[in-house]
Order: structure tokens, then C-alpha cells, then sequence
């Protein structure tokens, strides 16, 4: 192995730890960052007074009821999770759902929506250390930057993601 290919191999290696030793996005208060837009929608993740959030949402697409989005996903924790709906239609084309995990251990949900948002707030018990998302817009991953975490509005680095169950102010 000649010099360079042996510091080559060293930066790549060097590399590879700082992204695995990246801590994950601050998901601590609202995200803030404007709807990246195309009519393709958001989702929302933060922590806030011991509650998390998750909310879904689109552009203005008022008279456009053809554009209809289906968010759905699943949210899995280690710990037990209490859900609430907020904001959610019940019944007719944009009736939305959320599914509590039969362990009591998260939950599935899915949100038809069309110029509106949705929302669900869940709290995790004392003993749950980490919350495990998966995310999927009508049927296919989602851009990264269609996910926003906390009041950076940080984007995780794929549709599965796993933040801290009780996070801490940094």
C-alpha cells in the first residue's frame, strides 16, 4: 500500500466514524421552516413540555381535491407511548387514523389530507430511551427535506430514524 492509499484509507475511515458519532436532529420545539412547497406536503416532529408532536401538512390546495396526500408511517418505542389525535377528520376522503400498537409500545397512523394539517401528540413512559419513526407519502419515501424536526427544522438522514425518547435541552 503506497502512502497516499494508506491516508486515503485513513480519511475514509476517519469519515465514517464522525457520521456515525453525528448526534441526531434536536427534535426540542416547533419547526419552524417553511413547506419546502410543490404541493407535496410535510411532516413534523418536536418535543415540547414533555409531549411530542407529529403533524402533517400541505400547502393551500383549496378546489384542487384531486391532490389528495396520504401520509402514514409508524412510530415504535422501547418504552410504553399514551397517542391522542389532534386536528384529525374521522369520517369521508380525508378521514385520518391512528392505530395504538397492541404492546401499548406505539403506534401506526395514517392522515389523508389535502390543504390542511393533522396532528397526533404521544407521550412515552419513564423507562422508554429511544423512539423509532418510519415515514411514507402516498405509498413511497419521502424527501428528506419533507421531514422536519425540532425549531431547526432539521431533516433526518433517511425515512427511518430514531430519536432520544426523553430528549434534553443542548
Amino acid at each position: 500500500m503506497t502512502l497516499r492509499t494508506a491516508a486515503l484509507a485513513a480519511l475514509a475511515l476517519a469519515l465514517t466514524g464522525a457520521a456515525l458519532a453525528a448526534d441526531p436532529p434536536n427534535p426540542i420545539g416547533f419547526p419552524k421552516g417553511p413547506d419546502p412547497g410543490g404541493g407535496l406536503g410535510v411532516f413534523r416532529v418536536w418535543y415540547e413540555g414533555g409531549e411530542w408532536h407529529l403533524r402533517t401538512s400541505t400547502e393551500n390546495s383549496v378546489g384542487k381535491k384531486d391532490k389528495l396526500l396520504v401520509f402514514t408511517g409508524t412510530v415504535k418505542c422501547d418504552g410504553k407511548v399514551t397517542v391522542e389525535g389532534k386536528k384529525l377528520e374521522k369520517k369521508g376522503k380525508t378521514g385520518d387514523s391512528f392505530t395504538p400498537h397492541a404492546d401499548g409500545k406505539g403506534f401506526d397512523f395514517e392522515f389523508k389530507t389535502y390543504g390542511a394539517t393533522d396532528e397526533v401528540v404521544f407521550k412515552v413512559a419513564d423507562g422508554g430511551k429511544n423512539l423509532k419513526f418510519k415515514f411514507v407519502l402516498n405509498g413511497e419515501k419521502p424527501a428528506l427535506l419533507r421531514i422536519m424536526i425540532g425549531a431547526n427544522g432539521d431533516h433526518p438522514d433517511k425515512t427511518e430514524f430514531t430519536l432520544p425518547a426523553h430528549p434534553k435541552k443542548k
